[in-house]
């Protein structure tokens, strides 16, 4: 799995990881708040922010790929013909980003409906 972050795109996806890790202290505090039955207004904009830092990390990987497909484009341009296995090969790796922002994306939305559920439950 590993090997697949740093086949991506490094920069983005260390961007996309940093807004993981920060989806998922938010996550966190925002669990710790509700659990304790003090949800407040502060806390619902919190939960709000979760799915939004995920929507961030997804845009980026979409980001990423279409300039790593601009890149690949136009090494396929200068090269004149390409083999297809060369070619699927290149966008296996274009899209392992949009892929990764997905995954995390995915996973905000997952946290964010059960906060939010569990919140709305809770007395103001």
């Amino acid at each position: 799995m590993l090997e697949l972050f740093f086949l991506g795109s490094k920069l983005f996806m260390g961007i996309q990881t940093i807004a993981a890790v920060v989806m998922i202290i938010l996550s966190v505090i925002c669990t710790k708040t509700v659990l304790a039955s003090q949800a407040n207004e502060r806390s619902f904009r919190r939960i709000r922010l979760i799915k939004e830092v995920g929507l961030f990390a997804l845009i980026i990987g979409l980001l990423a790929s279409a300039i790593d497909l601009m890149g690949a484009f136009q090494a396929i341009e200068m090269a004149g013909d390409v083999s297809p296995s060369v070619l699927a090969e290149g966008l296996k790796i274009t899209f392992i980003s949009s892929v990764y922002g997905l995954m995390i994306y995915a996973l905000s939305l997952l946290i964010y409906f059960a906060l939010s559920t569990k919140a709305n439950k809770v007395p103001h």
